[in-house]
């Protein structure tokens, strides 16, 4: 029950901060003329504000740090949850790339420097011992990583970083799947005991729940970059945090598969813009959104598939945490091949009717 509370509590205080800080922001960036503007490669048509992640940021930040802290005060026999000095890493790391975010918003910093930062907050948390360290396979020996436990930690904070951020093309969208994420990974979190990387999931759900009462369609403000980069960060986080010890890289199957429609947007991305010769970080309109755009789809009904392939993802993933790991690698597996059928099948659907002459499209 104290659990329960914690975390009600994280969640309940990150929706006020939220939610009262949006129209600060609206107005702020309305009287600074501080837009997001339309241009050929952007779905919105009017100039909306983009500093929708200082809300977000502040509601995260707040609630996840004010609980551990001044809860046990009020109830120090059987509060379940303190805050830690070992936590100071992911926090400061959590600043960091919310700035890094913020300055970009305002001044479209070089791929090359906003990357290095990525790289830098990234390196913070696998220095303060959150990284994936070991490959745990059931019948096998256990293998570590060693030193390369720290790239390759760093590569899935930097990529899912991204991946959010890449996803962040309609009113809702990027909002959305950062919140039925951080709900099952809140849960999984509590499964495995993990009080801490719960209540920061469950800060991080209410946060966005306050900043989606304004981006939601029609969208009033956007997260712009300080919010999706620090989203995507604190959801390739969060599993890290559960023990000293490191984390396994087959432990880390099912959180990816909450960040599924993410994962596999970046993925088709880098190859689809490798294959053309492209550098990897130059924007397009090819992604998920802009293919379901394309078949005529509202922007409401998008939210509605993907929101539902989201639930889908997220009730699977701590569901996969019942069964014995075979059955658990055998149901996720399944997600993810229809997810990867899924997009197959609607990138075959953009190639036929981008192959249509001009002259036959939208009969």
């Amino acid at each position: 029950m104290e659990t329960a509370s914690a975390l009600a509590a994280a969640g309940a205080l990150a929706i006020i901060i939220s939610i009262v800080m949006m129209p600060l922001v609206i107005l702020v960036a309305h009287r600074r003329r501080w837009f997001d503007i339309p241009n050929e490669r952007k779905i919105h048509t009017d100039p909306i504000p983009r500093l929708g992640g200082i809300g977000l940021f502040f509601g995260l930040v707040i609630s996840s740090v004010a609980v551990p802290l001044a809860l046990p005060a009020l109830f120090p026999d059987s509060w379940p949850v303190g805050y830690s000095l070992r936590y100071l890493p992911v926090f400061t790391a959590f600043c960091l790339i919310f700035v890094l975010g913020l300055v970009d918003d305002f001044h479209n910093l070089r791929a090359e420097l906003k990357f290095s930062l990525q790289i830098a907050a990234a390196v913070l948390v696998t220095v303060g011992g959150f990284t994936i360290s070991v490959i745990r396979i059931p019948g096998l020996p256990e293998l570590s990583l060693g030193i390369f436990a720290y790239p390759i930690t760093a590569l899935w904070i930097v990529t899912i970083s991204n991946a959010i951020n890449l996803v962040d093309g309609i009113d809702g969208l990027a909002g959305g799947i950062t919140g039925f994420a951080a709900l099952s990974l809140g849960v999984m979190c509590l499964l495995h005991g993990q009080v801490m990387p719960a209540l920061i999931a469950f800060s991080l759900l209410g946060a966005v729940l306050g900043f989606l009462a304004f981006n939601l369609p029609p969208a009033r403000i956007f997260m712009g970059d300080s919010g999706s980069l620090l989203l995507g960060f604190v959801l390739a986080v969060i599993p890290l945090m559960g023990g000293a010890g490191g984390t396994s890289i087959v432990d880390m199957f099912a959180p990816a598969t909450v960040l599924l429609i993410p994962i596999i947007d970046t993925i088709a991305a880098i190859a689809r813009r490798v294959r053309a010769g492209r550098p990897i970080y130059k924007p397009d309109r090819d992604h998920i959104h802009h293919k379901l755009l394309a078949l005529g789809l509202k922007e409401t009904t998008i939210l509605l598939i993907l929101y539902g392939w989201c639930a889908y993802a997220g009730v699977a993933a701590p569901v996969s945490l019942f069964l014995q790991r075979g059955q658990a690698a055998m149901l996720l597996a399944a997600v993810w091949a229809t997810a990867a059928l899924a997009y197959a099948v609607l990138h075959s659907m953009n190639q036929k009717r981008k192959s249509l002459p001009a002259s036959m499209e939208g009969r």
